[in-house]
């Protein structure tokens, strides 16, 4: 495929991709934040004000997992999130002018 046969859309979807993979770290999944007791009689959760953790949840082969992330993670665990979540809809914007050709009859 020759980059000049693609429509500007589709050359912007591309390079966008393009640099997405060459600059950035993924991670499927969905963030949770969880607030929870230590157990500590004279810790603050013990008069309402919870611990927050944060959590990677995933499902694989049907069943979800969770880790937890640590606080020092949080932000590139974040980005990495949106990172995946950008690349499936630029992949999804590829495959939709990429429908678009073959309806209209044209060499993929």
């Amino acid at each position: 495929m020759h980059r000049c046969s693609l429509s500007a859309a589709e050359r912007n979807f591309r390079s966008r991709l393009t640099q997405l993979v060459h600059d950035a770290w993924f991670l499927r999944g969905t963030l949770s934040v969880r607030s929870r007791r230590c157990g500590q009689p004279n810790c603050r959760c013990a008069r309402g004000q919870l611990h927050a953790s944060l959590y990677l949840v995933q499902s694989r082969q049907g069943k979800l997992r969770q880790l937890s992330i640590p606080k020092p993670w949080e932000d590139r665990v974040r980005q990495a999130v949106r990172n995946y979540h950008e690349m499936q809809r630029l992949l999804e914007g590829i495959s939709e002018l990429e429908w678009k050709r073959l309806q209209e009859g044209r060499q993929p």
